[in-house]
């Protein structure tokens, strides 16, 4: 059910824009841009799309984590005339136009299409969103050993680079905020999948890897400058956190007819 709303761009103000728009899943759950497209098709918003992958897991949601659960942050997106630019009343009525819908929600919620299920059934698909299969994790359960870097980078994340610190097991981050620039406070982001979400940070504003380890920041609270090699070694640890779970969610193939919405396509047309 929460997969079919993923990708259903009547959640949206003018019925083209779905949650899939900015957390697309041939992207890791991201939409590889600087800052997301906006409603207003020629408007970017002001935060890079964060990936859904393990997200679930967090205990505030949003770059500045400002949501305490996942239902919360559908409301604000859906609200919010920069993204979804909708209503429940308006997505609720559309959604009940469908018989297949009306049905579906009774079938896998056992109520009929309101707020509240519409939020229980996309927290639901967001947290299936989970696999702990990267080839860290494979080397972590003895199925087969890191790459001779990779496992030279593990040794550095997990003591002279001081990455561990903010960036721990099994979600590599540590939920927390940190003053990034003055009045700019950001949560620790998931290093797993992180080789697949290019650009970085929370306005997108590192091209690479590379440039994340070099930045300003990541300098401050080292301790001590890497190495050329180092840096090589990080990356191919962090590489080592990359799974396949976004190849494994594709979206549905068709989604209910809509009176109101006959032409619009699975995850919205941008």
């Amino acid at each position: 059910m929460g997969k079919l709303l993923f990708f259903e761009p009547a959640l949206s103000g003018n019925g083209k824009r779905s949650c899939a728009s900015c957390h697309r899943p041939e992207k890791a759950f991201t939409d590889h841009r600087g800052t997301s497209r906006a409603l207003r098709f020629t408007a970017n918003l002001t935060r890079n799309s964060p990936t859904l992958l393990a997200s679930a897991r967090q205990k505030t949601f949003f770059h500045d984590g400002r949501a305490a659960n996942l239902g919360e942050v559908v409301r604000q997106v859906v609200e919010n005339p920069q993204e979804l630019g909708s209503s429940y009343a308006q997505l609720t009525g559309r959604l009940a136009e469908s018989p297949a819908y009306r049905l579906a929600f009774r079938q896998a919620l056992g109520t009929d299409i309101t707020e509240a299920s519409v939020n229980k059934a996309l927290a639901a698909y967001v947290t299936s969103l989970i696999s702990n299969n990267a080839a860290y994790d494979q080397a972590r359960r003895g199925q087969q050993p890191l790459p001779t870097i990779a496992l030279a980078g593990k040794r550095l994340f997990m003591g002279p680079a001081g990455c561990v610190g903010c960036h721990a097991a099994p979600d590599f981050r540590d939920g927390r905020r940190y003053l990034v620039r003055p009045g700019e406070w950001v949560k620790t982001p998931t290093l797993r999948n992180v080789a697949l979400t290019p650009p970085y940070g929370a306005n997108g504003q590192a091209a690479t890897l590379l440039d994340v380890l070099g930045d300003a920041f990541h300098a401050a609270h080292r301790p001590r400058p890497l190495a050329p090699a180092e840096a090589s070694q990080l990356l191919a640890f962090l590489a080592a956190l990359t799974d396949t779970t976004s190849a494994e969610h594709r979206p549905p193939l068709a989604l209910p007819a809509l009176h109101s919405l006959p032409d619009r396509r699975v995850g919205g047309l941008y």
